[in-house]
């Protein structure tokens, strides 16, 4: 069984990875600067996924700028689009709706699984990582056995 809360959690940790990642790549101290917004960003949003779910509460907090978008690099790579899905789609991880929450967990799931393979330095990842499932890359639920 999957532990959903701590999947997202986990990809939050991918997420800030990333961004640290990007740190020493930076250009000048402008684009470091945005780099920093995004990952404050990040980890601001990782305290309280059930709060900051609703698009005008992140609005409302200033968590949703240009800069987060710039610090994630939105010309090179899709990751921040692989975030701004995790975003839209987390308000719904235990939604009452079957096939809502369906759709938020999956969307999850091929989100992890893209940002491990983004923070992977594997020169082999394209041969193995097609081959993984997304759930193996999600937190499972310890469960007592007798």
């Amino acid at each position: 069984m999957i532990d959903y809360d701590a999947t997202l959690q986990s990809f939050f940790a991918e997420c800030v990875k990333f961004l640290e990642n990007r740190k020493p790549c930076a250009q000048d101290k402008v684009e470091l600067g945005k780099i920093n917004i995004a990952i404050d960003t990040v980890r601001r949003v990782a305290t309280n996924p059930v709060k900051y779910s609703d698009y005008n509460t992140r609005v409302k907090e200033g968590l949703e700028k240009f800069e987060v978008a710039d610090g994630f690099c939105i010309k090179s790579s899709g990751v921040f689009r692989i975030y701004a899905d995790v975003l839209h789609h987390m308000g719904e991880l235990n939604s009452t709706f079957d096939y809502r929450r369906t759709l938020a967990q999956q969307t999850l799931l091929n989100s992890l699984k893209s940002m491990k393979y983004h923070n992977n330095k594997n020169m082999f990842k394209d041969f193995y990582f097609p081959f993984m499932s997304p759930t193996k890359f999600a937190v499972k639920v310890r469960q007592n056995q007798r």
